[in-house]
C-alpha cells in the first residue's frame, strides 16, 4: 500500500503553528539524527533538540518543556515503554511518536497503547517526517476500541468504516453546509490514514488486512440496517457531523 503524502492528509500545519512546535529527538544512529535534523529544519519547525539515548532524553524533559518527542522504539539506555511512561508523567499532553525501521511489530503498537500519538518509519524522509508529525498533531487519535481490541484487524476495519461514514456524510451535505465543505478533506485524510495504519499494524500483514477489511465492509453492507444505524449513532456521539445542528538547537 503506497505511502500517503502530507498533501493527501486533509490536514495542515500553518507556518505559525510549525514555529510553535519544539521537538525532542531521541535517536542512537548518528546518520539518522543528522537526517532528522535536516528534515525538521527544511520543514520549518520551531526548534529541535537531539540526544542519543532514552535516559539522556528523560533528563532533558525534566529540565525543559517540549510539544513533541520522536523517540526510538528500540531499547537504548532504558526500554522505550518505560521512557514513554515517564515522559507522559512530566507532561501528559506531549505528542510522542515512536520511530522504528519495523513499525509493524507488536512493540510499536504497544507504545501506541501506552500513549504514543503516532509512529515514524525509518529510513526517514522530509515527506514522511512531515506526515507523521502532521497526523499525530492534527489527525484523529487512536480510540480505546482500537487499542484494546482483541481482533486488531476488525478494529482497524471498523475505524476505516467510521471515517468513511464521516467523509460520505460531509460530501453529501457539502452542497448546503460550509462546515461540511471545510471538514470533508479532513475526513478523507483520516480515512486514508486509517487504512494506512491498518495496513501497517494488522495481524498477518497488509494482504490479510485487505481481506479482513473487505469482509467487514461486506458484512456491514449486508447486515441489518440497525447495525449501520448504531455505527452512525456512535460516530455522531464521538464527533458531531455538519447538519446535526439548525530555529534548531543540538546537544
Amino acid at each position: 500500500m503506497s505511502m500517503m503524502s502530507s498533501t493527501q492528509s486533509g490536514h495542515e500545519l500553518t507556518p505559525k503553528e510549525r514555529k510553535k512546535i519544539s521537538v525532542l529527538v531521541i535517536e542512537s544512529d548518528p546518520d539518522t539524527r543528522q537526517n532528522l535534523r535536516a528534515c525538521l529544519q527544511k520543514l520549518g519547525y520551531g526548534s529541535a533538540y537531539f540526544v542519543g539515548d532514552h535516559l539522556a532524553g528523560e533528563k532533558v524533559i525534566a529540565e525543559r518543556p517540549f510539544t513533541h518527542i520522536i523517540f526510538e522504539a528500540a531499547t537504548t539506555t532504558m526500554p522505550p515503554d518505560a521512557f514513554l511512561t515517564k515522559a507522559l508523567t512530566y507532561d501528559s499532553k506531549i505528542i510522542a511518536l515512536a520511530s522504528s525501521s519495523s513499525p509493524a511489530v507488536d512493540d510499536v503498537f504497544e507504545l501506541l497503547r501506552i500513549g504514543a500519538r503516532g509512529f515514524l518509519a525509518k529510513p526517514v524522509s522530509v515527506e514522511s517526517v512531515d506526515l507523521a508529525l502532521l497526523m499525530a498533531t492534527k489527525g484523529e487519535r487512536f480510540s480505546e476500541t482500537i487499542l484494546n481490541s482483541k481482533n486488531r484487524n476488525e478494529a482497524f476495519a471498523a475505524l476505516a468504516a467510521a471515517t468513511l461514514d464521516k467523509a460520505a456524510t460531509a460530501l453529501r451535505q457539502s452542497k448546503d453546509f460550509a462546515t461540511a465543505r471545510r471538514d470533508y478533506p479532513h475526513f478523507m485524510g483520516d480515512l486514508r490514514n486509517s487504512v494506512r495504519l491498518g495496513a501497517t499494524f494488522a495481524k498477518g500483514g497488509e494482504e490479510q488486512f485487505r481481506e479482513d477489511m473487505i469482509e467487514f465492509f461486506v458484512a456491514l453492507a449486508q447486515g441489518p440496517a440497525s447495525r449501520l444505524g448504531r455505527l452512525r449513532k456512535r460516530l455522531r456521539k464521538q464527533r458531531r457531523v455538519p447538519g446535526d445542528e439548525g530555529g534548531s538547537e543540538e546537544k
